[in-house]
């Protein structure tokens, strides 16, 4: 009975696998969302202050990152990394007819972040 149990407990360690997660950075937010199909993701702070972010797109779908002097088109699982000024925020645009996965750190913020979800007509 002791060999079955070893044997049992073998294999139950054999089958679970360990994901590592990277280092979190302190003082960082981390958020993983979906834009719905034909919606708009703004992202602020709660006093306009200015803030850094980071974001990665992880699935496939027309995103574009819209900030007070550019815009630009997302590709799948490369990152971009801006700086929003005091007063600003950034909009991720999802105008394609499904929802977009998006991986997103802010940073050197010193307020509240504030995620707001919009349609586009």
């Amino acid at each position: 009975m002791k060999l079955f149990s070893v044997f049992l407990f073998f294999i139950a360690l054999q089958s679970c696998t360990v994901q590592r997660i990277g280092k979190k950075e302190k003082g960082s937010l981390y958020i993983n969302t979906s834009i719905p199909a034909h919606s708009s993701l703004a992202i602020s702070t709660e006093d306009a202050s200015p803030f850094s972010i980071e974001t990665k797109k992880s699935s496939t779908g027309r995103l574009k990152i819209l900030n007070e002097s550019e815009e630009i088109e997302m590709e799948k699982d490369k990152t971009f990394t801006l700086n929003v000024n005091q007063k600003g925020n950034i909009v991720f645009l999802n105008q394609s007819d499904q929802g977009t996965n998006i991986q997103l750190r802010v940073y050197n913020h010193t307020s509240k972040i504030i995620q707001k979800t919009n349609l586009i007509h």
